[in-house]
């Protein structure tokens, strides 16, 4: 039952860094076709990277508080 419950701690741990990166890629691409669309290069891509940045740092301490329980 230990080995299962490390897995799991694991798992846990690296599917917050996966959504971390993924929250910044996904601003990242959002900014940049909408850059493309209005002609604003590069404003809309680092405004949407910041926010990106920051769905990442609030699923990061919430689910890091999840897991620290």
């Amino acid at each position: 039952m230990g080995k299962l419950r490390d897995y799991i701690e694991k798992t846990s741990y690296m599917m917050v860094g996966v959504q971390f990166a993924l929250s910044i890629i996904i601003g990242i691409v959002i900014g940049y076709y909408l850059d493309k669309w209005l002609d604003t290069f590069p404003w809309m891509t680092i405004f949407w990277f910041l926010i990106g940045f920051a769905a990442g740092l609030k699923n990061l301490y919430r689910e890091l508080k999840k897991v620290s329980r």
